[in-house]
C-alpha cells in the first residue's frame, strides 16, 4: 500500500499537478503503473539506494581540488520553476555539493537582488538561460544580456563575448528545442547531459516505471529514465576536432516535470535531483572564500574544460582524472599537447571504481580506440597520432526488468593533441 498512499499524498498536498490543478487521468495512469512495484523493490535495485546520500569530497589524493557543482539550476526567477537561491543553497550545502550556477528564463535580476555569494558553504553564482530562435543558451560570467527573443542571437552573442562570458548549448538535442543555427567561436561549450532532457526523451514505459519504483527506491526509478546521450555527444566530438569546445551536465532543475503535453508534476524535488549527476572542475588552487576569487575560479575551470561530468549517484567520482604527458608537457582534460612518441594518455579513478567493476574507455575523434579491464584504477594508453582524446568510464547498473544495461559513469573532457608541425 505505500505506493497508493505515495501518489494520494501528492495529491492532498497540491504536488500532482495537471496545468496547476489534480487531474484524475494523471492519477489513473500512475495508479496503473504503481502495480508494478512488488515487481521493482529487489535486491538487484535496492543496492543503488545505498550509493546516493553521502556528501562529496572536495581534495584528492594527488593534491589538485576537485569541486561538485551544478550548472543551469531555476529558482522562483522563473516562471516555471520552484525553490529559492537560500533553499538550494541548504539542499546542496547538505550534500557537499560546492557551487550552483543559476540560470533562470531571461532574467539576470537576481544579480541586482544580491542573491550571489557564498550560501550555506555554496559558491551561489548567476546566469541566464535565454530563447533563441535558433533553441536555447547559456550565459555565465556577465552582469547583463539581451533579453528580448526579437533581438538577433548575433547580438546577443555578441554581448556576452564582449563581457569575456561563457556561452553554451542548452538543450541541443531536445525534441522542440534542438539548435538550429551556426554554432560559432562564440558558443563556448555544450550541455552533452540533460537531466530533464533525459525524462522527456524516455518513452513511456520507461515513465511508468519509473514513477512506481519512487515510493520504494527513488534513484533507482530515476536510473530507468536514463536515454543515450549520443546526438549531444556527436556534436560535440565534431565541435571539438575544429577548437576546444566545453561539455557540461545540465541539471535543468524546475522541481516541476513535464509528463505529457501541458501536464506537469511538481517534481522531482531539489534533494533528488541534486544527487543525480554533477560537474566536477578540477584546480591546483583551492577556494578562498572571497566571492570574486572563486567565481574566477569555477567559470576559469570550466572555460578552460579542466572538467568531468559524472553520474555521482552510482557512486561518487571524487579523485578522477585525465591527463596526458610526453617529453614536453603533462596536460589535463581541456588542455592541448604536441602529439607525438612518447605521448601517454592516464585515467585514475577513485577507489569506488573496483566495486562498479569500472571500464575506462578511450575515444580519439569520437570513436573508441582503447579500454581497460573492469575496475582497473589506473589505466595508461600511448598514442603518438594527433586528435582530440577524451574518456567516457562505464559501468553495468541493475535494471527493474531484463538485463542489466550499460551506462556511463563518466565523462571526461577531451585533451587536445595538436600536430606540431602545424
Amino acid at each position: 500500500m505505500v505506493q497508493i498512499r505515495f501518489v494520494a499524498g501528492l495529491v492532498r498536498r497540491g504536488r500532482l499537478t495537471l496545468g496547476g490543478r489534480p487531474r484524475v487521468k494523471a492519477v489513473l495512469i500512475i495508479a496503473l503503473a504503481l502495480g508494478a512495484v512488488p515487481l521493482m523493490g529487489n535486491a538487484r535495485t535496492a543496492s543503488l539506494a545505498s550509493r546516493s546520500g553521502d556528501p562529496v569530497a572536495s581534495s584528492t589524493a594527488t593534491g589538485h581540488h576537485d569541486y561538485a557543482g551544478l550548472v543551469h539550476v531555476h529558482t522562483t526567477y522563473s516562471d516555471d520553476a520552484n525553490g529559492t537561491y537560500e533553499s538550494l543553497a541548504r539542499v546542496a550545502g547538505d550534500q557537499g555539493i560546492r557551487f550552483l550556477i543559476v540560470t533562470d528564463h531571461d532574467t539576470l535580476k537576481a544579480i541586482e537582488d544580491g542573491k550571489q555569494g557564498w550560501r550555506e558553504g555554496v559558491l551561489m553564482l548567476t546566469g541566464v538561460e535565454s530563447a533563441r530562435p535558433e533553441g536555447h543558451l547559456l550565459g555565465m560570467d556577465i552582469e547583463t544580456a539581451p533579453s528580448r527573443r526579437e533581438i538577433p542571437t548575433s547580438t546577443y552573442l555578441r554581448s556576452i563575448r564582449g563581457q569575456a562570458g561563457l556561452t553554451v548549448l542548452a538543450h541541443p538535442a531536445h525534441r522542440k528545442w534542438a539548435w538550429d543555427g551556426p554554432i560559432d567561436d562564440r558558443v563556448d561549450g555544450i550541455e552533452i547531459l540533460d537531466l530533464a532532457d533525459q525524462f522527456y526523451a524516455a518513452p513511456l514505459q520507461a515513465k511508468l516505471a519509473a514513477v512506481s519504483m519512487l515510493p520504494v527506491n527513488r534513484m533507482a526509478g530515476y536510473l530507468e529514465l536514463g536515454t543515450e546521450a549520443a546526438p549531444a555527444l556527436r556534436i560535440w566530438d565534431r565541435i571539438s576536432q575544429e577548437r576546444r569546445f566545453v561539455g557540461l551536465y545540465a541539471a535543468d532543475l524546475h522541481q516541476a516535470i513535464e509528463l505529457w503535453g501541458d501536464e506537469t508534476v511538481v517534481f522531482p524535488p531539489a534533494e533528488d535531483v541534486m544527487r543525480i549527476a554533477r560537474n566536477h572542475i578540477v584546480s591546483v588552487k583551492a577556494f578562498s572564500g572571497e566571492f570574486t576569487a572563486d567565481s574566477a575560479l569555477v567559470y576559469g575551470a570550466i572555460r578552460a574544460g579542466h572538467l568531468y561530468v559524472a553520474l555521482d549517484v552510482l557512486a561518487d567520482a571524487t579523485g578522477f582524472m585525465f591527463k596526458a604527458s610526453n617529453r614536453e608537457a603533462v596536460a589535463w582534460m581541456g588542455d592541448e599537447i604536441h602529439a607525438g612518441p612518447g605521448t601517454r594518455y592516464t585515467v585514475e579513478l577513485p577507489s569506488s571504481a573496483r566495486r562498479l567493476g569500472a571500464v575506462v574507455r578511450v575515444l580519439r575523434n569520437g570513436l573508441e580506440v582503447a579500454h581497460s579491464a573492469p575496475g582497473q584504477r589506473i589505466y595508461d594508453y600511448s598514442d603518438d597520432r594527433p586528435g582530440v582524446y577524451r574518456v567516457e568510464v562505464t559501468t553495468m547498473v541493475p535494471t527493474a526488468f531484463g538485463a542489466d544495461r550499460e551506462m556511463t559513469w563518466i565523462y571526461a573532457n577531451p585533451i587536445y593533441a595538436r600536430d606540431p608541425d602545424l
